[in-house]
């Protein structure tokens, strides 16, 4: 038995992504987390409410992409909540590809041309992927298994996001950022920003090279020697 046996770890995934999407992270690591799959909420206030209402002890929050900021936000609003934060290409404020009218072109193209046409001639390519890259079928399968309604929830989400739009950005929490070299959505520049904005916390922030927005499905055993070291350094 080891110190993970009692550790409380909430994974969240990126948008259109689910438990799949982490799962080689999980073996990596070699003991569980629990995975929510963010869009069960109108809004993104409520959504973290639900979050926070999950479990009354204090967790490590896993987040990726969409899940990061997630995680972010709920460090800001539930700082109770938050034994550390382990935030996977992500970033703090709005901005880079994902803008509106990015948004606005894939809800088009979902209405138009259906899920698959989505992640195969939209998504994939910002993932740095082939459209017939094997990864691809399962962002397909992901996607599908979200569904429509929990993808436009999630853009709302991503629009919404008032918990970090203020000038002042400061957490007290531990903090590990993990970030790709070549990543468009999500590039190094926004972990620093992130650990920069650790106060009277240990934070820290590593880069992968020759890697995409994709880190935690494409290279999970770099990522788990990161959270393993983490973890053992501030718990």
């Amino acid at each position: 038995m080891n110190s993970t046996d009692f550790l409380l770890v909430i994974a969240l995934p990126g948008t259109l992504m689910d438990a799949a999407s982490l799962a080689p992270l999980a073996a990596a690591l070699g003991y569980p987390f629990r995975v929510e799959v963010l869009g069960d909420k109108e809004d993104f206030d409520a959504e973290l409410e639900r979050l926070e209402a999950l479990d009354a002890r204090p967790a490590v929050w896993l987040g990726h992409s969409l899940g990061g900021i997630t995680a972010l936000h709920l460090a800001t609003r539930y700082p109770q909540r938050c034994r550390a934060l382990i935030v996977l290409a992500s970033k703090v404020r709005p901005g880079g590809p994902l803008g509106p009218q990015t948004r606005t072109r894939q809800q088009d193209t979902l209405a138009h041309g259906g899920m698959v046409e989505l992640v195969r001639q939209q998504l994939a390519p910002v993932y740095g992927l082939d459209a017939q890259d094997p990864l691809v079928d399962s962002l397909v399968a992901q996607a599908q298994r979200a569904g429509n309604a929990r993808f436009h929830l999630r853009h709302r989400y991503l629009a919404q996001r008032p918990g970090l739009l203020a000038n002042r950005l400061e957490w007290s929490v531990p903090v590990r950022a993990l970030s790709a070299q070549s990543d468009p959505l999500s590039p190094p520049r926004c972990g620093d920003e992130i650990v920069g904005c650790v106060k009277g916390a240990p934070a820290e922030h590593f880069t992968l090279e020759n890697a995409g927005h994709l880190v935690p499905f494409q290279h999970p055993q770099w990522c788990a020697q990161h959270i393993q070291t983490f973890l053992a350094k501030v718990l």
